[in-house]
Formats: structure tokens, sequence, C-alpha cells
């Protein structure tokens, strides 16, 4: 977990920009449970939507509401985000004019409505999942698994965040054999230990390492380190607003 440096981002590469007509169809096909507000009976109007829809903001911010309802945003994010890439969500749901979306905020997995003119929605078939226990990244393109390899993750002092998360940024390190290995890539989660890391918020990164003897134990402060070649092969695969699932 750091402040990365050395900004590359990238938001389009290997995903497929759609409409409300063309997700609304693919809802149907491949379609996951609501969120956690429509699960006991709000946003009864929301469309579940396929597990990788990302949202790119339109303007120079967007508006963030608690609800379509709403009549004021309850806050407003810029794009581009600090480092200079582009501001990116994971939807979670859908409904005629708005999408629900992860937001790259505290408290972990937090969500908001955005309006549908916004943004600009696109399909992403990649994920991410990290199993802490394990000591394994796995990711998968569609129904095919294309990465499976040891990791490091946070010490039980300073622990990597279970939850649902997606790629914030993508940032190419100035020294490849530093600490963080050639690529990092921000995640939208935070540490729940360090509220400031290195000059950051202590968000958490996916990154290579200098010390990959390390791998497969718990020895971070909450960043997920994996191999340099297999990050090098991430940064060139991974779209911005792919989703991270970290679990026990």
């Amino acid at each position: 977990m750091s402040r990365f440096t050395g900004l590359r981002a990238r938001a389009r590469g290997n995903v497929t920009v759609v409409g409300w007509t063309a997700l609304g169809v693919a809802a149907v096909a491949v379609a996951v449970a609501p969120a956690a507000g429509a699960a006991r009976g709000r946003d009864r109007k929301a469309v579940p939507v396929p597990s990788s829809i990302v949202a790119q903001a339109r303007g120079a911010r967007i508006a963030i509401y608690r609800s379509p309802n709403a009549k004021r945003p309850v806050r407003w994010l810029p794009n581009p985000t600090r480092d200079g890439a582009p501001l990116v969500f994971l939807v979670r749901a859908r409904r005629v004019g708005w999408d629900k979306v992860l937001l790259p905020i505290r408290p972990n997995e937090s969500t908001g409505w955005v309006r549908d003119r916004a943004v600009s929605l696109a399909v992403d078939p990649f994920r991410v999942e990290v199993s802490l226990g394990a000591h394994r990244v796995t990711v998968w393109n569609g129904k095919h698994k294309i990465v499976d390899t040891p990791a490091g993750v946070g010490r039980s002092v300073v622990p990597t965040p279970r939850g649902t998360y997606f790629i914030t940024e993508l940032l190419k390190q100035p020294n490849p054999y530093s600490a963080y290995g050639p690529y990092a890539f921000g995640l939208s989660a935070f540490s729940n230990v360090y509220f400031s890391f290195g000059g950051g918020p202590g968000a958490i990164g996916l990154h290579g390492t200098n010390e990959p003897g390390a791998l497969g134990t718990d020895v971070s402060h909450g960043c997920i380190r994996i191999r340099n070649e297999v990050i090098t092969r991430l940064a060139g695969l991974l779209p911005l607003g792919t989703p991270v699932q970290i679990t026990t």
C-alpha cells in the first residue's frame, strides 16, 4: 500500500462499449445478485447487471447521489483522478436513467448512484480473485482462468481488507526493480489501519515486488504482491474498472 508513482492509465483496452439496450439483454443472460439495498427491498426497479460493467465518467466531475430519488448529489468526484487516471466505477445495478456504482472512496465498498448520461459504459470480461489464506491471485477472462500465481498479502497487524473492489488506475513505476516492481494497479480498497501512507491516502495496490522469495506469505502493509513478470502481463490485459474480489 502506497502512493504510487509513474502514471500510466488505461480505461478502454479489452472492453466492449455498449448502451442501455445491450446491457439490458446481457443482464438477462448473465445476471448477478443485486446490491444489498435491493435485496432488502429498496431500489426495486434496479436491473441487476453482469458482474463486469464499467462506467467511465464523461465530464470534468461527476455527481454522486444517495438514490435516484435524491434531489441533490451527496458529493462530487473529479475526473480525472488526483493521479491523472480516468475516473471509473464498477456498476452494481441499473435502472432507467441511473447506474448504481461502487465508489473509490472510504469506507470500503461504498456505493452511490450516477446519472446514466454522465458516464459511458463498457463490458469487461476480466475479473481478479485474491485468496488471502491461500496466498493466491487468480485472473479470469470470462470462464477461462488465465493467471494463477502466488501472492504476498498484508500482515495480521495491517491486513489486506476483504471485499469487492475494482481497479482504479495503472501506474508504471520509474524503477522496475523497486519494491513495487514495474507496475502497480491502484484499487478502490483502502487500508483499515493506515489512513495515510507514503504521501497517499492508504489505498491498496496490486503490484510487483523486489522480494519474490516472500510471495506466499503475509508480508506487506496491506497491498497484494505478485511476480514482476505476472504484473507486467496483467498491465497489458486488465482495463480500469476490472473487479477484484478479496476473500479470506
